[in-house]
């Protein structure tokens, strides 16, 4: 598959070429938030150029300290495929950002489509989540 979608390289030819088909393109300019805390969670979105932030509140009055950067291949706003979530987090483009967005409705349909498709995409997704998780307990335990 072309270089343009990259961050499906999880994937082979034809689960590409599948997925592609259900992702629509957004664009963002430096400085614009994606989506903010408290936002439904609807949309998963694969990072393809540009490099965004991502921030979640101290717990301190209403600061807020970025805990993530994300570049090019990055999934954001995985929750999405969850019914009735928030996000937990402010993201916003340091650099103007492209990115390929999978909504919940597309991603349900893709379920009773390709259980294998299905299966290849939440196995990818929870490798991800899994090594964020990782990375945060390693931060905590230098901090305590």
């Amino acid at each position: 598959m072309e270089d343009f979608f990259s961050f499906l390289d999880f994937l082979d030819e034809d689960g590409c070429r599948s997925l592609s088909v259900l992702l629509s393109e957004k664009k963002i300019s430096a400085g614009d938030v994606l989506f903010d805390y408290g936002d439904p969670a609807e949309s998963i979105f694969f990072l393809n150029h540009g490099c965004l932030s991502v921030h979640k509140f101290t717990g301190f009055q209403e600061k807020m300290q970025v805990i993530a950067l994300l570049d090019p291949g990055a999934i954001i706003g995985e929750a999405a495929i969850l019914q009735n979530h928030v996000h937990q987090t402010r993201v916003s483009a340091i650099e103007d950002c492209q990115l390929y967005c999978l909504n919940r409705k597309d991603f349900s349909g893709l379920k009773d489509q390709s259980s294998e498709l299905t299966s290849r995409f939440l196995e990818h997704i929870l490798s991800i989540v899994t090594l964020r998780l990782e990375k945060t307990s390693d931060r905590l335990a230098r901090v305590l």
